[in-house]
């Protein structure tokens, strides 16, 4: 009963986004004292939470480094990366980070006029002097400024089930996921673009690359996933960006997970 206790107490702390919040995998010499962590806000983790930003403005992230007690790599370089229309920025540019000590960071994320709505996934990434680089990724979305006007938008969709969890694709192997294009009455995009970003190791190609959308219709486009040989096992992200003619993108991200 005690055991049981103690763990509902555990599992109630890490609900809490002051003891858990968003973390990267340990850098510097994993497994030991000899490492830190990036931590991001809890809000950061998924993209139900995620923080906004709309389109032309700029939103500033709070993040730390935390250090374990025999940290030794102390000077350590932040780099940030987003995806296209999306510019993020670690400020400063490094921080010194002794033993056990924590020392707080800014990520200014801008998104451009154009920036397609939708989630976005900004990478962050510490380099110590000595040791391991780690990297954490943060979710955040963009928002338009200004929604279009008398029904002239359209809806980029995945299957439910990749909102829930990673889809899984073997090495060498190839899987689909079928995306939904949903256009309202009053739609004037009329031909809209499906572009993909992906990892370097794994093929992604949309089919078709782009489908004519009048509206009230809907259209699906078939995206074929196949990992090289040698691409690392384990979760990627993978972008997807539907331009019309006329208005503004929309962008959805997803997970795989190669084995």
């Amino acid at each position: 009963m005690k055991n049981l206790l103690v763990a509902a107490l555990a599992a109630a702390v890490c609900l809490t986004p002051v003891g858990c919040g968003n973390k990267s995998p340990e850098g510097g010499q994993p497994g030991t004292k000899d490492s830190f962590v990036i931590v991001g806000p809890t809000s950061t983790i998924k993209e139900m939470t995620a923080p906004t930003v709309k389109q032309g403005t700029v939103q500033t992230i709070e993040l730390k480094i935390k250090a374990e007690s025999a940290f030794s790599g102390k000077k350590v370089a932040l780099k940030a990366e987003a995806p296209t229309g999306v510019h993020a920025e670690a400020k400063p540019a490094s921080v010194d980070v002794a033993a056990g000590q924590e020392v707080k960071f800014s990520l200014e994320v801008r998104a451009d006029d154009n920036a397609p709505t939708g989630p976005v996934t900004i990478k962050v990434t510490g380099t110590p002097e000595k040791g391991s680089a780690t990297t954490d990724e943060l979710k955040i979305k963009v928002e338009a400024v200004n929604k279009p006007a008398g029904h002239d938008a359209f809806s980029l969709s995945l299957p439910t089930t990749l909102g829930l969890t990673s889809k899984t694709v073997k090495r060498e192997a190839s899987e689909t996921v079928e995306l939904t294009l949903k256009a309202e009455s009053g739609f004037t995009g009329k031909r809209v673009a499906v572009k993909v970003d992906h990892p370097d190791k794994i093929k992604a190609e949309a089919k078709p690359a782009a489908a004519d959308l009048g509206g009230n219709q809907e259209k699906k486009v078939q995206l074929v996933l196949t990992p090289a040989k040698d691409c690392p096992a384990g979760e990627h992200t993978i972008r997807v960006t539907a331009t019309p003619e006329s208005g503004p993108s929309q962008a959805k991200e997803f997970k795989v997970k190669v084995e």
